[in-house]
């Protein structure tokens, strides 16, 4: 009686635990928890800060990236080869179309927008007067080529 009991007390826990553990990762499943985000200094404007979420951008593939940007911050006018699409997480992101800064051409998007911008195409962005945080979804490789080359922090 007691091997009986025991078996089957034995055999309930292992059906409980099999209902309640995780179902198996797909191949390729990737997950970043905020506790997981690592924000270091940009390599491209200086002051601003960049989170690497998923992939790499200076590899071939699909890539996700955070930037995070302090009040009054201008990036000058440059292109990427590839198309991209920004979320805006927090804060007010601006985009002005073209190849000279012109902050009467900015569109401001506010937290919980977002918009695709096309490759190659001259732009500039600035923040509001909050701390910015962007996400940026791509593939890679990425390139960031100011139209100004004395612009570009990865020169200076």
């Amino acid at each position: 009686m007691k091997h009986r009991i025991l078996f089957l007390v034995t055999f309930f826990a292992a059906v409980t635990l099999i209902a309640v553990a995780p179902a198996d990762e797909p191949p390729g499943f990737a997950q970043v928890l905020p506790s997981g985000i690592k924000w270091i200094p940009s390599p491209v404007v200086p002051g601003t800060y960049r989170a690497v979420l998923l992939g790499n951008p200076d590899e071939a593939g699909p890539f996700v990236m955070r930037v995070k940007a302090p009040p009054g911050t201008r990036i000058m006018p440059h292109t990427h080869r590839e198309e991209r699409v920004y979320t805006v997480l927090a804060g007010e992101w601006k985009l002005g179309l073209g190849e000279k800064f012109d902050a009467g051409k900015l569109m401001t998007f506010p937290a919980d927008s977002v918009y695709r911008l096309p490759a190659n195409v001259p732009h500039f962005q600035a923040t509001g007067q909050n701390e910015t945080i962007v996400q940026i979804n791509s593939v890679g490789p990425s390139t960031t080529e100011f139209l100004n080359p004395s612009d570009d922090g990865q020169k200076k």
